[in-house]
């Protein structure tokens, strides 16, 4: 009987530990902001008389997020539409299905910096179905942006 017990314990434990992980959301944080360092910009000509000066290191803050179906350089940026996860409506949200991803190149997030002068890109998990973003204000009033996805 007490190794029945036991056994009926471990069970719940591992059972009871699975629906935490599978009630844990999903998320993907964009930084805050990037450094770009100091150099020479690289034209492709520099009109006669003229000199490139280096710029200094820059800080570039977030100002958006988006998500591409595939890489983001191959520029299929998704329309954002309203969805509705458990009764509660989300915008903007996208469509992440993997059944959606015709090519296998998945869905993407794109984290954007001084109106895409940089973007950071990082694949979102496939077995996601829809993401939404949220975005709130940090104490100065920068932009902050996260993908949550169910």
């Amino acid at each position: 009987m007490k190794m029945k017990s036991k056994i009926l314990n471990n069970m719940l434990f591992v059972f009871g530990f699975g629906i935490v992980q599978t009630a844990a959301a999903y998320e993907l944080v964009c930084p805050e902001s990037v450094k770009v360092k100091a150099g020479i910009p690289e034209l492709e000509s520099v009109p006669l008389n003229w000199v490139v000066s280096k710029y200094k290191d820059t800080l570039l803050r977030l100002d958006g997020a988006g998500v591409y179906s595939g890489k983001p350089g191959d520029l299929a940026q998704l329309k954002p539409e309203p969805i509705v996860v458990k009764g509660k409506k989300h915008y903007p949200a996208w469509e992440v299905d993997s059944k959606l991803d015709l090519d296998g190149a998945g869905f993407w997030l794109s984290c954007s910096y001084n109106r895409n002068q940089v973007q950071l890109t990082r694949r979102i998990d496939s077995t996601m179905k829809v993401c939404w973003a949220v975005y709130s204000k940090d104490s100065q009033g920068g932009l902050l942006a996260k993908l949550k996805c169910h």
